[in-house]
């Protein structure tokens, strides 16, 4: 639910000054205007386990989302296979939006899920594009954030290994992400289905009991 206190403001502030401008970089400098610009174009939403932020839609209707302490990801719907197909992890004080759609005004294709429990900072993209127009310090870090195609080659490599070798290094390289998420959402991003990922599963399981 969306929060609403007599002392939100401040927190929202406190939020923004000590963890949102740390992360875009080094160089944003934290001058109370800016703060404030950015704290009053947020909303702040206490969000449950695998709650949907965000479904595909226009760029207008999106959001830049920063989880305080949950893990996020996003995913889209293959029809072709019938099943949800993983894009992206996003982790905890990590900037969770479309590049191509904030920056570029392309449609969002995606659904925004969170994973865990907690508060989450939110600021629709036509805000976020007046404070990047406002400030050129935060120009400049939400540009030289990573690009989503960079993360999606990254994927790409991943999903030509075999099932077995694709799930043991996905399980290697993401241990946060297996802590807090069920077989079917891992399942999803190495574009297997909750059976096919249960059996890779038990094979690594063979070989970690043959090697004690």
């Amino acid at each position: 639910m969306i929060l609403h206190d007599p002392n939100i403001e401040s927190y929202k502030r406190m939020l923004v000054l000590q963890y949102v401008l740390p992360t875009m970089s080094e160089f944003v400098a934290a001058d109370t205007r800016k703060t404030e610009e950015i704290a009053k174009r947020c909303r702040l939403l206490n969000a449950v386990k695998y709650q949907t932020l965000e479904v595909p839609g226009p760029s207008s209707e999106g959001f830049l989302w920063f989880p305080i302490n949950a893990m996020c990801h996003s995913y889209y719907y293959n029809e072709e296979m019938n099943r949800k197909c993983g894009t992206r992890i996003f982790h905890k004080r990590m900037f969770v939006f479309n590049d191509s759609s904030l920056l570029d005004g392309l449609p969002r294709t995606d659904y925004i899920e969170v994973l865990e429990q907690g508060d989450m900072l939110s600021i629709r993209y036509c805000d976020m594009i007046d404070l990047i127009e406002m400030y050129e310090d935060i120009n400049i870090a939400i540009k030289s954030i990573p690009r989503q195609e960079a993360y999606y080659r990254r994927h790409n490599t991943l999903l030509n290994l075999s099932p077995f070798e694709r799930v043991r290094r996905f399980r290697d390289e993401n241990k946060s992400f297996i802590h807090c998420t069920s077989q079917e959402v891992q399942a999803m991003h190495v574009n297997l289905t909750r059976n096919g990922y249960a059996n890779q599963l038990k094979k690594l399981e063979r070989i970690v009991v043959s090697t004690v």
